[in-house]
């Protein structure tokens, strides 16, 4: 499903460069779960971002379902990253002036469905993450543990095969990020992909397969 081979990616700051992505490789199957673990700023959120579609590689290939990306055009990409992929942030990236399930049904509107198969999907997804008491709820009327969610049902609710999640428990309590995590692990037996993000080991450990990244190196290690 995922094939990136010698990939990387370059910033310059100031006069030096910094290598985010130092000739990555890694393949990920359809169907697994797969933590990607590193320290802060060892390239883990370039990686998804690439991985996401979201941005460009400067060197090397990405596959996705065994098409060059760089073969897309911006509106396939669009396409892509709107059902193919779901994301999920630390930080929620909830509007705050819609409630849960107006952000839940964000996606549904870009892909211009109607608006009866909108509201039985947001009610899907909804159930899904355990939060029927608070559909019509705002964020700010949320716990982080009910906001993340709330992200989780936006991400899934577009029935995407592949979900990308950026340190999901990052800003959660170890409770709430076992019941985070739970949600995961019963997407993941659903069939869903899972590409978690984390710089918690403990969380790593919980897939099936872990993917090391340090100074931008990608590699496999054991479980």
């Amino acid at each position: 499903m995922i094939k990136l081979n010698n990939i990387s990616k370059v910033y310059n700051v100031g006069d030096e460069a910094v290598w985010a992505l130092d000739h990555a490789t890694m393949h990920i199957s359809a169907g697994e779960f797969v933590s990607i673990v590193g320290p802060s700023g060892s390239g883990k959120s370039t990686l998804m971002n690439i991985v996401g579609c979201l941005d460009a590689a400067d060197e090397g290939d990405y596959r996705l379902d065994d098409i060059l990306i760089e073969d897309y055009s911006e509106l396939e990409l669009a396409r892509i990253r709107n059902v193919k992929i779901g994301f999920v942030f630390q930080n929620f990236n909830l509007i705050q002036k819609l409630t849960a399930e107006e952000n839940i049904e964000l996606p549904l509107i870009y892909q211009d469905l109607k608006k009866s198969e909108r509201k039985e999907r947001v009610a899907l997804a909804i159930e899904k993450v355990g939060l029927e008491k608070r559909a019509k709820h705002l964020p700010t009327e949320l716990s982080g543990g009910q906001q993340q969610r709330v992200a989780i049902a936006r991400a899934i609710v577009t029935q995407p095969p592949l979900i990308l999640a950026d340190e999901p428990t990052g800003n959660l309590d170890s409770k709430t990020g076992g019941e985070i995590m739970d949600i995961f692990h019963e997407l993941h037996d659903n069939g869903n992909t899972i590409v978690l993000i984390t710089h918690d080991n403990e969380v790593a450990r919980q897939a099936a397969k872990s993917i090391n990244i340090l100074d931008g190196k990608v590699s496999e290690v054991a479980l």
